[in-house]
């Protein structure tokens, strides 16, 4: 009789087990396995970005050992071109790491912009978006580029000389940070500038992302463009000269390298496409790129008969001090000025003669 005892709580004990794991079947309507569970914020940041660009609203994932202010601060890693979020809540605490957490979107008008040029889904109820749209479009119709280097290089100059740098003010200081500061205001910061060369770009098929990262000066945003098989820095914020000068644009941060951008800008590189090459330089395409002074002093007395502003790009500025007198001295100029950018192996300069 006694293990017939035993055997009847054996058998309720098992009949309990599987009805609470029905009941955590349903307490747990994500399902909890390996796939679903995001061990960092670059994990949670890369999620959170794919479920932007389906344009939901909301999702459900595990999250495994991130902090409680990791969670808050979600957006600081996020690029929010397509959109950032708005809310969390901690659904469940599985265990002291792993939690249960529902996270709530707010998309952004770029998404919608997006969808209406590239897939052709109308825009409803959202006249900002709307008006958006209209106007990157209108900006594409006008740029004319029909070369994927083409399209990165007059989108480049385009937002640049359109555009600002700073803050709108009153209510309208939030659209700083935006592709309409950029478009449709004209006044942005950096990642109004970066919001609206992707939009452009990503609107007429070329491959790109935003990048976040830092300078000297603290946060800042730029791009990432493909061109064939390779990817390119482009940073329209600091190819705008300040204080503003409007036509006269630079082009020191149009498609380089990781080793050049990294002079300046540093960045989260594991989490980034590799920048290896400078075969799509904006001075190499141009044939504005000197390895020796000889061709350099021969190219800018030549150009200087046509023009009075000269961009260049040496590439041995650490073994030749290049000094641009000659410009007075034996091509008749009255009087000259120089300005350069970067290091040694890739110094930009500009030459403005009078």
């Amino acid at each position: 009789m006694k293990r017939k005892g035993n055997t009847a709580l054996l058998l309720l004990g098992i009949l309990l087990l599987i009805l609470l794991l029905i009941g955590a079947e349903r307490i747990f309507a994500v399902p909890f396995h390996r796939g679903n569970l995001i061990s960092s914020t670059e994990e949670l940041s890369v999620r959170i970005t794919e479920e932007l660009t389906k344009g939901n609203s909301t999702f459900q994932t595990y999250v495994n050992g991130l902090s409680e202010e990791e969670l808050v601060a979600i957006n600081k890693s996020l690029d929010g071109f397509f959109g950032h979020v708005s809310t969390y809540t901690v659904l469940r605490r599985v265990n002291a790491e792993v939690l249960l957490v529902s996270f709530d979107l707010e998309v952004s008008d770029n998404y919608y912009v997006y969808q209406k040029l590239v897939h052709n889904k109308e825009i409803e109820n959202n006249q900002p978006a709307e008006l958006l749209a209209l106007k990157v479009q209108e900006v594409i119709n006008e740029c004319q580029a029909e070369t994927d280097y083409e399209k990165v290089v007059k989108y480049h100059d385009y937002v640049v000389s359109h555009t600002e740098y700073g803050f709108l003010t009153g209510e309208d200081e939030r659209l700083s940070y935006t592709a309409a500061g950029a478009l449709l205001r004209g006044k942005a910061v950096c990642n109004g500038y970066a919001e609206a060369l992707e939009l452009l770009l990503l609107c007429s098929g070329v491959e790109t992302q935003m990048v976040v990262g830092t300078t000297d000066e603290g946060n800042h945003a730029w791009n990432m463009v493909k061109l064939e098989d390779s990817w390119y820095h482009i940073d329209a914020t600091w190819d705008d000269p300040l204080p503003d000068t409007g036509e006269d644009i630079l082009h020191v941060y149009v498609n380089v390298s990781d080793e050049v951008m990294g002079k300046t800008h540093v960045w989260n590189q594991s989490a980034y496409p590799e920048c290896g090459d400078m075969k799509y330089n904006y001075y190499e395409q141009s044939h504005q790129a000197f390895d020796s002074f000889n061709t350099f002093k021969a190219y800018v007395l030549e150009e200087m008969k046509q023009q009075n502003r000269i961009e260049v790009m040496v590439k041995d500025a650490g073994q030749i001090e290049y000094d641009c007198g000659f410009v007075v001295k034996e091509g008749g100029a009255r009087s000259v000025s120089w300005q350069s950018y970067e290091g040694d192996t890739y110094m930009v300069m500009v030459i403005e003669v009078d």
